[in-house]
């Protein structure tokens, strides 16, 4: 075999490997977009291939069973959102421009957020959990609370926040925007930025900021 004949060949395997994340991504896709809006039980293999437009065939290529295209959907969606997360605190030094900027977040990427939320909500009452995404979803949460947790204690350093406890205002930051968008999906009506700006205001009277 010629280094020409081993240089196509790599070349052809790469663009197959390519064509092939990108064929699996777009069943994650389509699998996100229906379990975002049905209930789990509602969904069918077919009805995912169909909104993806490849054969059922593909789908069971890559996922075994309805149920373990349901976890990599679940592992998708909270990998999403960890990665928007540590890129809004990797823009920032400043802890009010940090919190300011992760509330904003939640305003410009709501259908993402609350996608991902309903689908939690889903699988905290399926047969499909286990000890892996058990893992995922926390680490998830985490995150979310390590980031904040941080923000607020420079925060405090710099003199702009009270002495309540970090941990406890990052908690209750992160479970009351949760809550905000859990409400949002049984009143799809809801003005989410005016409710994120209203908490906004309740938080940082939590932590004593007067800016």
């Amino acid at each position: 075999m010629t280094t020409r004949t081993r240089a196509t060949k790599a070349t052809q395997k790469d663009a197959g490997h390519k064509e092939g994340l990108a064929k699996r991504q777009k069943i994650l896709s389509a699998a996100l977009n229906l379990f975002s809006e049905r209930d789990y039980s509602a969904i069918t293999i077919k009805d995912i291939a169909g909104l993806a437009e490849v054969p059922t065939s593909l789908l069971y290529y890559y996922f075994e069973d309805k149920e373990a295209l349901f976890r990599a959907a679940l592992e998708e969606a909270v990998a999403t959102a960890m990665r928007n997360y540590e890129q809004v605190a990797s823009k920032h030094s400043e802890p009010v421009d940090l919190i300011n900027d992760w509330f904003q977040m939640h305003v410009e990427l709501a259908e993402d957020i609350r996608r991902l939320v309903k689908i939690l909500m889903d699988y905290s009452s399926s047969q499909s959990q286990s000890r892996l995404l058990d893992d995922v979803v926390k680490k998830f949460y985490d995150v979310e609370i390590q980031i904040l947790s941080k923000t607020i204690r420079r925060g405090q350093r710099a003199g702009l926040f009270n002495d309540t406890s970090p941990q406890a205002a990052a908690e209750f930051a992160s479970t009351h925007l949760d809550g905000i968008m859990v409400r949002s999906i049984i009143q799809p009506k809801l003005d989410i930025d005016a409710a994120v700006d209203t908490f906004r205001k309740a938080f940082w009277a939590f932590v004593g900021y007067r800016g």
